[in-house]
């Protein structure tokens, strides 16, 4: 069944003003607040808060909610604060609805902006509705999408069609180590787990042009790759490369955005997911967002990136987490958010890990994968029903299903 939500869509118009749209569960416009961006007002307060992330320098919480309510303050001036906080009241506290709050910026126009980390945003205390990070809470959903993007459509899987998972390693000799072992023990536990949903293929390493394309044509629904990463080329050009492996003596093959993401041409897998090897710079994770941000203008629904340096165990988490509600069709950016939860009980906040997984998505409600539940040789028949049994009012979604003698009401939604 799908989830009633609101839309709060935070646009960057420019470094001055921040445009806000508000809709419905109709998509229908609400209204369209703004106030001033106070990046400049707020950039030395954040700076020295960033660095500490950026040298692994978070020991607590208090750090971590002073940065999330720095980074609130610098989108929500006072006018929209109080927008916010009524808009959150209304939907969540009095309509138990679920509220997407979706960040649009231009990366290519306001880079600096694009790279903070909006995933740590929380309402400040002052606001009195409690404790609610924007990233975390289970009655939010937050993801980065542009309204340029056209919306991709959903991926429609066969009747007992298993989502495939592709893990890809790049791992040159020439490079530090990457260590995967931890992640494909997991990925190997939630498939066996999970083996009515979700397969395993056969686990790509060393990741070379060729065998990324040989791999694709198995047509992965989820591609998961772990490697090195740089923020700039050997030119000292910024822009973000990926390290994968030449075939010959495996040495690093460095690649820019389009050259990785012209590798989805063949196939485009639902979701791609970007995860920077453990023991790598703090830019090689900064370098992987970068990428990610420009791999769903490629038509590629969904990319998950992560900003920062975390733990295998920590990814390992996230990704059992994240794949387990995808076998389960729960919408993708909803996924994300509770998995990035996970992270954030695990730790109570003390580390980055909660704010590291940033989604980018070009879905239009959450829901990438759509499963064809009803299977015509064994329902006998569909009979409409009177639209007084129809709360939603979508008669057409409702049927009685006769089968082997039972009568029973059942959404079809999909």
């Amino acid at each position: 069944m799908s989830k009633n939500y609101y839309t709060y869509r935070i646009r960057i118009a420019n470094y001055e003003r921040v445009q806000v749209e508000k809709r419905d569960t109709q998509n229908q416009l609400l209204g369209e607040p703004y106030g001033l961006l106070r990046y400049k007002d707020k950039l030395e307060e954040m700076m020295p808060l960033l660095q500490m992330v950026l040298n692994d320098g978070l020991k607590n919480s208090k750090q971590a909610r002073t940065i999330g309510e720095t980074l609130f303050k610098v989108l929500f001036d006072d006018v929209l604060c109080q927008d916010f906080v009524n808009f959150h009241y209304q939907v969540v506290q009095q309509e138990n609805h679920f509220l997407r709050v979706e960040l649009d910026i231009d990366e290519q126009q306001m880079p600096d902006l694009s790279a903070l980390p909006w995933e740590f945003m929380c309402l400040p205390i002052s606001a009195n509705l409690g404790e609610i990070w924007i990233g975390t809470d289970p009655n939010l959903v937050f993801s980065r999408r542009r309204a340029q993007w056209h919306p991709s459509p959903p991926i429609q899987l066969a009747q007992g069609e298993k989502l495939r998972i592709a893990l890809a390693i790049a791992a040159p000799n020439d490079l530090g180590p990457v260590e995967f072992d931890t992640v494909q023990t997991f990925l190997n536990d939630l498939a066996n787990n999970q083996s009515e949903h979700i397969e395993l293929l056969p686990v790509l390493n060393p990741a070379t042009p060729n065998a990324i394309d040989h791999l694709l044509a198995k047509q992965p629904h989820i591609f998961h790759f772990i490697g090195h990463g740089r923020l700039q080329n050997e030119d000292g050009e910024v822009g973000g490369e990926i390290a994968l492996v030449k075939k010959v003596l495996n040495k690093a093959l460095w690649v820019d955005a389009s050259f990785f993401s012209g590798l989805f041409n063949q196939h485009r897998p639902g979701i791609v997911l970007l995860q920077a090897c453990e023991s790598g710079m703090q830019s090689d994770s900064q370098a992987f967002v970068s990428i990610a941000s420009r791999i769903v203008q490629q038509n590629i629904p969904v990319v998950v990136g992560m900003q920062y340096k975390i733990s295998n165990i920590a990814a390992s988490q996230f990704a059992y987490e994240f794949y387990e509600r995808l076998g389960q069709y729960e919408p993708v950016d909803i996924a994300v958010q509770n998995s990035r939860r996970t992270l954030a009980l695990e730790t109570q906040y003390r580390k980055p890990d909660f704010a590291t997984p940033v989604i980018f998505m070009r879905v239009q409600d959450g829901y990438l994968f759509k499963r064809q539940d009803i299977d015509a040789d064994e329902k006998a028949e569909i009979l409409p029903i009177s639209s007084k049994y129809n709360t939603r009012k979508e008669p057409n979604n409702i049927g009685v299903y006769v089968d082997k003698g039972d009568v029973t009401i059942r959404d079809i939604h999909m």
